[in-house]
């Protein structure tokens, strides 16, 4: 029984090797800054909405 498994980015299947590692690289090196910044700040967004980063404590007033 043969194992075929389709070889482009758009299989589903994630990438893994050198090749996968160079194209991310690449892809990351063509970014703007700008591109970049908007970037981590939907990662940021994405962490606190998953509760993966912790949340800053609320400080009480004084006197409240």
């Amino acid at each position: 029984m043969d194992d075929e498994r389709p070889t482009d980015s758009t299989s589903g299947e994630w990438d893994s090797g050198w090749d996968a590692k160079r194209r991310q690289l690449t892809l990351a090196l063509a970014a703007t800054p700008a591109q970049r910044l908007a970037w981590l700040e939907e990662m940021i967004a994405l962490c606190h909405r998953t509760g993966a980063l912790p949340r800053w404590p609320v400080k009480e007033k004084p006197g409240g």
